[in-house]
């Protein structure tokens, strides 16, 4: 199990913790686990964008992308698009993901 108090800054966290819809990350670790998301047999669905204020994260409803408009595009394609979205998201700092099985 791990801590909700903390931002994690490894993708390996997210994985080996059982992260998925609730863990908060930096900046990179999200755009990690979106890029070896897809290795690991996964499509990210969301990606919620906030701002941490240590311990606590502050949920931001203008920093909320949905896999809903990618439906038919390919894993490996969604998984840039998330990216996309979290590079596009800097005034954000903290990020949780989203991903579902393939």
């Amino acid at each position: 199990m791990f801590d909700r108090n903390i931002r994690y800054s490894k993708c390996s966290d997210f994985f080996d913790l059982q992260g998925n819809n609730v863990m908060k990350l930096t900046t990179e670790a999200a755009k990690d686990v979106c890029r070896y998301s897809y290795e690991k047999s996964y499509i990210v669905s969301r990606i919620e964008g906030g701002i941490w204020h240590n311990p606590e994260f502050e949920m931001r409803l203008d920093c909320i992308w949905d896999r809903v408009e990618e439906l038919n595009t390919s894993p490996e394609l969604t998984s840039k698009k998330a990216i996309d979205f979290i590079e596009e998201s800097s005034e954000h700092d903290v990020f949780i993901v989203s991903l579902q099985p393939i």
